[in-house]
């Protein structure tokens, strides 16, 4: 197995149901193909270090897959180019599989936070 972590941008004009229905989208994509998904998270909607088709925001999204065979990485990248909503994509190749709950480094970041403050 090859396991992938795909982060993608989404237009900041766009609603929650349209968000919700290009996420759906794209899970549809990748299991008609026969291919696994781990994890697939709305981050939210944060600035850009740049513009991006003149917009300075963008709803970010995260999808951890696991690709049956690397040749299906192009044909994705294809189906996100073709996606309208979808601004910008980056598609990184892990080693092992990515967990399914969201990272302990962000908790406990907080946690040393307020020690500090006391």
């Amino acid at each position: 197995m090859n396991y992938y972590e795909v982060l993608y941008i989404l237009n900041p004009n766009s609603n929650k149901e349209q968000i919700a229905e290009v996420m759906s989208e794209v899970s549809g994509f990748v299991e008609e193909k026969k291919h696994g998904i781990v994890n697939h998270d709305f981050w939210g909607k944060k600035q850009l270090a740049y513009n991006v088709k003149k917009h300075k925001y963008g709803n970010f999204v995260l999808l951890n897959t696991e690709f049956n065979n690397a040749d299906f990485v192009n044909e994705f990248k294809v189906f996100l180019n073709l996606n309208k909503e979808v601004m910008k994509y980056m598609i990184v190749k892990l080693d092992e599989k990515p967990s399914n709950e969201p990272s302990q480094e962000e908790g406990s970041k907080d946690e040393d936070k307020t020690q500090e403050e006391n």
